[in-house]
């Protein structure tokens, strides 16, 4: 009896203890939403078009639910312009995996730039094209939306 209790405790200690963090790879592709609240920090509007540095933070999730990119803190801080029907965004983010590690991007209208990381993301360079859903602003008047990213990478 008490071996086979040895034995139980055994098991369960491995079972209970954390799995190793999976390697980063080298190159690859993901898919990853990013579920963003902005806060506009200061706002100019000339009449001819308007202007805003805004910081905003959220949450990555990659759209299979695991993989590169899955569960990330993230926080931007960019310009915003629109002249008439046009908006203009530039950029930078810092993503934040379990572990701490970050990767930094820039972004401009079309794509986000993966400029490089600390930890397993050290060297990282790429790009990623993305897509914006605008929701209903928050209570508050706060913007919210969801940024679809496709993202291929590689790490020197």
């Amino acid at each position: 009896m008490k071996s086979m209790l040895a034995s139980m405790a055994v098991v369960l200690t491995f079972c209970a203890a954390p799995a190793a963090a999976a390697e980063f790879p080298k190159t690859g592709s993901a898919e990853f939403d990013t579920y963003f609240v902005d806060n506009t920090v200061a706002k100019i509007d000339g009449g001819a078009g308007t202007g805003a540095i805004v910081d905003s933070s959220g949450i990555t999730r990659n759209v299979k639910g695991e993989g590169p990119f899955h569960d990330m803190s993230v926080r931007c801080l960019y310009h915003w312009s629109v002249v008439g029907e046009t908006n203009h965004f530039n950029g930078s983010c810092v993503d934040t995996d379990k572990d701490g590690d970050n990767v930094f991007t820039t972004f401009d209208d079309k794509n986000h730039y993966l400029m490089g990381g600390t930890g397993k993301y050290k060297g990282i360079t790429g790009t990623a094209a993305y897509t914006i859903v605008e929701l209903h602003d928050t209570v508050g008047g706060r913007p919210a939306l969801i940024v679809n990213h496709k993202a291929t990478w590689e790490i020197k």
